[in-house]
């Protein structure tokens, strides 16, 4: 006998259970214990990628350094400082007002097949406010390494103490046409496994990025550590470096600021 949905009569089928409001909540709640529990593995899963993929970049720039060298008579290009204007031998066309040499176009790049400006730029180095209040007319210096340039007196300019280059870069001052020049090479280097060649800067005031009592933001490509510039602190304190014989590290930034690290002569 059946009985019909209004009578309440049996039909010889079981009626359905719904969920009650307090087992949902409970699967919500465990729901929300789990998304508690996961968020923070995948955002240190994310990071530990950013920080494998920009040493992967900088091993790369790494490998287009010795190339030129190798095909420069052992000489090493130039530094790209700002103080110097654009010398067609600088390791990185950086210059935003420079269109005529974009950065796609700098001798490191030229040396990799298939390389773009991504290289150049860490993936979680993500703000450019410092970078642009303190940019010149070139603009900012928009990528995150830099190259070892040394000047022993802080008030130098061009890079040179007088007429010593104590590298790694060479140095090329004056008209574009007619430089002067001072080749660094890589003969002159003691011990290249242990200098800093390629240095990964801060770039922003963020604690997780410019160490404490640290200099300014990255403003160009040379890396002078003796006034000031130091490694950034944005992979869980330390930043990425590449060694004069190609091996990359991921080192803490108080291990830039030693200049045995990085100045050739010592």
């Amino acid at each position: 006998m059946k009985r019909n949905r209004i009578s309440g009569v049996s039909n010889g089928m079981h009626p359905r259970r719904a969920f009650t409001l307090i087992e949902l909540l409970v699967v919500i709640a465990i729901i929300a214990i789990l998304a508690a529990l996961l968020v923070p593995a995948l955002g240190a899963a994310k990071e530990r990628a950013q920080q494998t993929a920009c040493l992967n970049d900088m091993k790369q720039l790494g490998t287009g350094m010795l190339m030129y060298v190798h095909d420069n008579e052992d000489a090493f290009p130039g530094l790209a400082s700002r103080h110097n204007g654009w010398h067609p031998e600088d390791w990185i066309y950086w210059r935003v007002s420079d269109t005529a040499h974009p950065v796609e176009k700098s001798p490191i790049v030229a040396q990799l097949a298939g390389a773009s400006k991504t290289l150049f730029r860490c993936p979680r180095d993500k703000n450019d406010a410092l970078r642009i209040s303190q940019a010149d007319s070139d603009g900012p210096y928009l990528y995150s390494y830099s190259f070892t340039g040394y000047g022993v007196s802080l008030t130098e300019t061009w890079g040179l103490d007088g007429d010593d280059n104590f590298g790694m870069a060479s140095v090329f001052t004056g008209d574009v046409d007619h430089p002067k020049a001072s080749l660094f090479t890589m003969g002159r280097l003691r011990t290249p496994a242990t200098k800093i060649m390629l240095a990964e800067e801060p770039a922003s005031d963020d604690p997780g990025d410019m160490p404490e009592n640290a200099g300014t933001a990255i403003q160009d490509g040379r890396w002078m550590p003796n006034a000031g510039d130091t490694l950034t602190a944005r992979h869980g304190g330390k930043g990425d470096v590449i060694f004069a014989d190609g091996h990359a590290e991921l080192e803490s930034w108080e291990f830039g600021t030693n200049e045995v690290n990085s100045r050739a002569d010592l």
